[in-house]
């Protein structure tokens, strides 16, 4: 019954069904259009190249690297309004001065003076790290109350 309901009153419903499909398909372009941030960044990348072929000067680069990073600007600000989901997450701009950033080698990077190797008599305690061999510890407390 449903096959012949659709058959039979295809005149009067089949306008509005075709409209909202391609209405549809237009909005799905739209916003396929308008997050994609593909062709941005090869565009970067092609103007790194031609900075390092010495095709263009260094003010060339700066004026079209920042007309390329606003358009990867407004492709964030339309992820964001899509409320689809961004690679680099969510980025803050701090206002006043940075913290600085601790540095994360020299506590991963285990040398063997400093994971307490045999290297004297000096009994100093090891530096532990990600990478420490010895020292690892996990606490669990278990208390519901």
């Amino acid at each position: 019954m449903g096959l012949l309901k659709h058959l039979l009153f295809w005149p009067v419903t089949g306008p509005s069904f075709l409209t909202r499909f391609s209405l549809g398909k237009v909005e799905q372009t739209v916003r396929e259009e308008l997050t994609n941030d593909e062709a941005v960044k090869e565009e970067l990348l092609s103007l790194q190249m031609r900075l390092e072929l010495g095709e263009i000067d260094d003010d060339g680069y700066v004026a079209e690297e920042a007309a390329l990073m606003q358009r990867l600007r407004d492709v964030r600000f339309w992820r964001e309004q899509f409320g689809m989901g961004m690679a680099g997450g969510p980025v803050r701009v701090a206002a006043g001065e940075p913290e600085p950033t601790p540095n994360v080698a020299e506590d991963v990077i285990a040398t063997p003076e400093s994971a307490g190797g045999d290297q004297g008599d000096d009994e100093e305690e090891p530096k532990r790290g990600l990478a420490s061999p010895d020292g690892a510890s996990v606490e669990l407390n278990l208390d519901w109350e």
